[in-house]
């Protein structure tokens, strides 16, 4: 199929033809389909489309897409969906983004989002989150504190937690 013919089946086609379309033209054609009314011709596009044709897709009303994006877009990218709506959204950023830029989710409202920064931030900055109010963050950072910050958790709320970090301190 021409990019011509593609372009005139997302005009003029129904559902049925478009989502065939976009299942099978060539990857490059599909920025043609990146704004159609269906979201679930453009679940598809942001599965196939190159990534770097994504960035229009960063903010689309569906999290399922956006979701699609935040897995596959350049990470240069990401900073963009930093402040996604969607937590799973986030967490999928936290995931990918450059370590340099995990620190502005430190304070994210959501725990699942914190627990992945905790997992992946530079160490010197798991100090700084020490008391979240989360168990399961400080769980995280507790396996991955610098020794000489442990002595602040040894009196955590938690007994997880406390646990962790003695067994960090015996060794």
């Amino acid at each position: 199929m021409t990019e011509e013919e593609f372009i005139s089946i997302l005009k003029t086609g129904d559902f049925k033809e478009r989502f065939d379309a976009v299942s099978r033209v060539n990857p490059a054609y599909l920025v043609h389909a990146a704004t159609d009314k269906d979201e679930n011709i453009r679940y598809k596009v942001a599965s196939r489309i190159p990534a770097e044709n994504l960035a229009p897709l960063i903010s689309d009303p569906y999290k399922e897409i956006r979701l699609i994006v935040a897995k596959r877009i350049d990470a240069k990218e990401l900073p963009k969906m930093l402040k996604d709506k969607s937590f799973w959204v986030r967490h999928a950023v936290a995931e990918r983004i450059d370590e340099s830029v995990l620190p502005s989710l430190l304070d994210d409202k959501e725990p699942i989002v914190r627990i992945k920064v905790a997992e992946r931030i530079d160490e010197k900055y798991l100090k700084d989150i020490i008391k979240d109010g989360e168990t399961l963050v400080r769980k995280a950072v507790a396996k991955r504190i610098p020794a000489e910050y442990l002595p602040l958790m040894q009196n955590d709320a938690s007994e997880s937690v406390r646990n962790i970090v003695s067994e960090r301190l015996k060794t």
